[in-house]
């Protein structure tokens, strides 16, 4: 394991999503870290295919995911 450093203000709020989720930091920080990495992977052509079918969908009448998921939790 390695010692990574922090602004204090991003600790809290890494804190405080902590608290909310029920997870321990080090959780969140290995999922965003992970999550990160598989972004950076990604080739250009691959991300704009990602973009094609967003387009798409938005010409279906489809949403975001991430606003399926707000609605779901009631916070959109």
């Amino acid at each position: 394991m390695k010692a990574l450093t922090v602004t204090d203000s991003l600790y809290f709020a890494l804190e405080e999503a902590a608290n909310r989720s029920g997870r321990p930091v080090s959780d969140l920080l290995s999922d965003a870290i992970e999550a990160w990495l598989i972004n950076d992977a990604m080739d250009d052509a691959e991300r704009r295919e990602i973009g094609a079918a967003r387009a798409e969908a938005a010409e279906q009448g489809g949403i975001a995911f991430e606003a399926l998921f707000a609605a779901d939790r009631g916070t959109q």
